[in-house]
């Protein structure tokens, strides 16, 4: 499990997700090799039990894109991640999206993350699912009407 505790979490939720064996081994692959083998991942420098400051995070993610030759994001700089990582689940249940992303509210994740992508809006124009002519009709006063 990851944990997100509530003192690094701008809305103040404690909350922990399920992960990968790949990311639980890559992180012990990082803590061994910065000579820690428990506690936070990003300690603050100054004081190890204190997780790392957001500007030296927003900094390495800087670096690191400058490093790997990406161009800057437009829209802020870690929502566009946010944003396509959002978007790559919509095949998902919404819930669990959400609870994995750490939104509280699902509507927020719909408004401001998930994004109409070309693979799914192409896949929305080119396989419906085809439905009776009963399974479509409007009803009015509860009797089924079907439109000429």
């Amino acid at each position: 499990m990851i944990r997100w505790r509530a003192e690094a979490d701008k809305k103040g939720y404690d909350w922990e997700i399920p992960t990968s064996l790949d990311l639980l081994r890559d992180s012990a692959v990082f803590r061994e090799a910065s000579g820690r083998s428990a506690g936070l991942l990003f300690p603050s420098e100054r004081r190890p039990n204190q997780p790392v400051q957001r500007r030296v995070i927003d900094e390495w993610l800087m670096i690191a894109e400058r490093h790997a030759g990406l161009p800057k994001l437009t829209y802020g700089r870690w929502h566009p991640y946010r944003r396509k990582w959002a978007t790559e689940r919509k095949h998902l249940p919404l819930k669990d999206v959400a609870a994995a992303g750490g939104w509280k509210d699902a509507s927020t994740l719909l408004k401001c993350y998930q994004q109409p992508a070309k693979e799914t809006l192409l896949a929305v124009v080119t396989a419906p699912n085809k439905l009776r002519d009963e399974a479509v009709a409007l009803h009015i006063n509860g009797k089924p009407f079907f439109g000429s």
